[in-house]
């Protein structure tokens, strides 16, 4: 006789694995625990009461593939199912009872469960065949001897229970009672999406709703829920990129058993799904984005149409608190570990100009990949256009500074001078750059380096609201000291007040998509964006939530990289630095870097119409003009300092005019506006 091609490359050694693997289910003597004791509060009553509304709910979340994950481990999938098993009652020894369907466990259900459960079975069942698959409920390997297992499933070998039966009652029934537990016992679960949320189901499905289960080392040398519990910590704390790795981190639990390599098949395919999950993000208008939707914490730059300096209430947000620094060598554990973290958050993407909120008032028709030359006298062009007050340090510190969306040619080093393209940043790889700009000397360094946010941060904020800022163009102020986020970094460079307190700023976020427009949020908030290394010493990644990076890490007590040179510019010589010490940080585009370097080439950098061009009011311009948009903005004690709450109105008269904002005052607003903002100083 042929081999039937259904199950072609099963082996009997194959078929005999499968076979201890469906026998293995935590989760049959983690349900009879909790039938006996009462168990975990958060678990009480559910095996009672499915399929509720809620549990009924609980299973519409899980996604076609987990799903089809559940269904393929629980019955070895369709062709073992009808060849193999031949659609009949097994007995997959371990601790189970006799087992029909979709791993439909008879030793762990009751009578009246199982009638309602079956009603469709029973109903086409002889007498016989109903009398005989009763006797079978209650009964496991778990207390019953293997003869009386083996007659018991002997009884019942004639039953046929059909694919698209079991498929139905797993779905109406088995699905829905795992499905709640999983959320029941799981907090934040309303955050995952399908695939997430589906995958800790089959987790739940094979080793029971054990993730409170306590260490009991007399019982449990092996501490066998260690992960289980690590993945509800992980759960609490939001740091759902942990759970990939703390479900394969089980896979030691079955060394050197008959199922070691079903379950790490298992695990390895959870883990997989999960990470799945994670880059395709959080459910639509799930609780993650109505959490974010607190009175006065954010301003929807969209839809704002309070009056300027109405009820300008700061959040209390802080990304720094909430971040985990990923390093190359982080990646390169992962990888050995077959883990990729950056699928995790795969998608960001930069938008184009006309909504992006740093190239938008630029105009239409920017150009990209076009080389320029930059030097000092284009910086001091952009100070002076954008009132920015360099010397406000008053001291030898020389200016740091962004220019966002740009690469180098040709760096401080080369003969003939620094050479830069106009490029367009994205979430991924560094595409900006940051230097130092020594002001008395006239001397600019620059360096391979981030102003953007990374991918991951993009996806953690529009899924559960922590971390992910985009800080505006604009000029800043910091102070050197330890940047401390998951791992303490010396000698950085910190968005904070002399006395080490957070500085409040205005920035972007996103929760509707990974990508940033001028219909974002808008946040006034502490967010911590400080500049520090990458944590890569390549140009091929980078960590941040928003803070400004350069290409270079920290490691074993040393700075390395264009991260240590571009230090050294700053004027810091020792791993610590200068703690203590001020620097201004001047943020804008490329795109600006090179009309000011193409002003200078064409002898009009002293043109006053041609300096409209780049004429600009945004965050940390002081002076007349600033004062005098206070003013038109309605805010009391105008100071001539364009700081958050000021930022935070121009944004919401912006809004209110339809269009989004991007919290950039222009010269042609001015004049649509007729506010005469720039009448007494347009060319300065």
């Amino acid at each position: 006789m042929s081999e039937d091609p259904t199950t072609a490359g099963l082996s009997t050694a194959e078929i005999t694995a499968t076979e201890a693997l469906l026998g293995y289910r935590e989760r049959d003597a983690f349900d009879a625990a909790e039938r006996a004791e009462g168990g975990d509060e958060a678990l009480v009553g559910v095996l009672a009461t499915v399929p509720s509304p809620a549990a009924l709910a609980a299973a519409a979340r899980v996604s076609g593939r987990a799903f089809r994950l559940i269904v393929d481990y629980e019955t070895g999938g369709r062709s073992y199912y009808e060849r193999i098993i031949k659609s009949r009652p097994i007995w997959p020894k371990a601790s189970s009872g006799v087992t029909i369907g979709f791993g439909y466990d008879l030793g762990y259900v009751g009578p009246d469960e199982y009638r309602k459960d079956w009603s469709g079975l029973i109903a086409i069942l002889s007498a016989p065949q109903r009398a005989a698959l009763e006797a079978c409920i209650g009964h496991h390997s778990g207390r019953d001897s293997a003869a009386t297992m083996t007659a018991l499933v002997g009884s019942v070998r004639d039953i046929v229970v059909s694919w698209e039966l079991s498929e139905a009652v797993f779905r109406a029934r088995t699905l829905p009672k795992y499905a709640l537990q999983t959320a029941n016992a799981l907090p934040n679960t309303d955050r995952l999406n399908g695939d997430c949320f589906g995958t800790l189901v089959s987790l739940t499905f094979n080793r029971g709703a054990s993730y409170g289960k306590a260490f009991n080392p007399a019982t449990d040398p092996k501490d066998r829920y260690r992960e289980m519990r690590a993945i509800k910590a992980a759960m609490v704390a939001g740091a759902h990129a942990d759970i990939p790795r703390q479900i394969k981190a089980m896979i030691r639990i079955w060394a050197g058993t008959a199922v070691e390599e079903g379950m790490r098949r298992r695990r390895t395919d959870e883990a997989a799904l999960f990470l799945d999950g994670l880059a395709a993000g959080a459910p639509a208008g799930g609780p993650a984005v109505a959490a974010l939707e607190e009175p006065g914490a954010f301003i929807a730059a969209a839809g704002a149409g309070a009056g300027a300096g109405e009820g300008l209430v700061a959040s209390t947000f802080s990304d720094e608190d909430n971040w985990v620094e990923t390093s190359e060598d982080d990646l390169a554990e992962m990888a050995l570990d077959g883990f990729a973290i950056g699928v995790a958050a795969a998608g960001a993407s930069w938008a184009a100009d006309a909504v992006q909120p740093d190239y938008a008032h630029l105009g239409e028709g920017l150009t990209l990949r076009v080389p320029f030359a930059l030097t000092a006298d284009d910086l001091a062009l952009l100070a002076a256009l954008n009132d920015f007050d360099v010397a406000a340090l008053a001291n030898d510190t020389p200016v740091l500074f962004g220019l966002r969306g740009a690469g180098i040619v040709k760096d401080h080093t080369a003969r003939e001078g620094i050479t830069l393209v106009d490029q367009r940043p994205d979430h991924a790889l560094p595409r900006c750059v940051i230097g130092a700009w020594d002001v008395k000397a006239g001397k600019v360094s620059v360096f391979p380096a981030s102003t953007v946010p990374n991918q991951a941060a993009v996806a953690t904020f529009r899924n559960r609201g922590t971390s992910g800022n985009l800080l505006p163009t604009g000029l800043y102020h910091y102070v050197c000291g330890a940047h401390v986020t998951s791992r303490a970094t010396p000698g950085c460079f910190l968005l904070r007040k002399p006395d080490m307190s957070k500085r409040m700023v205005v920035v972007r976020r996103s929760k509707d998509d990974l990508a940033y427009e001028t219909t974002d949020l808008v946040d006034r908030c502490q967010p911590g964006d400080n500049i520090h290394p990458a944590f890569f010493s390549q140009p091929t990644g980078f960590s941040s939530f928003g803070c400004q990076t350069v290409t270079g890490t920290f490691r074993d007590g040393v700075h390395s990289g264009p991260w240590a040179a571009f230090r050294k510019a700053a004027g810091l010589v020792d791993v610590d630095g200068a703690p203590g010490r001020r620097y201004l940080y001047m943020l804008l585009t490329g795109a600006e870097a090179r009309l000011a370097s193409r002003l200078r080439l064409d002898g009009l950098a002293d043109d006053p119409v041609a300096r409209r061009r780049l004429r600009r009011l945004r965050a940390g311009s002081t002076g007349p003009a600033a004062r005098r948009l206070q003013e038109r903005l309605g805010l009391a004690g105008p100071d001539g300092e364009l700081g958050p709450v000021t930022a935070e109105s121009l944004h919401r008269f912006q809004a209110a005019r339809g269009g989004g904002s991007d919290g950039i005052f222009t010269p042609e607003l001015d004049a649509t506006l007729g506010w005469q903002v720039f009448a007494a100083g347009a060319s300065a």
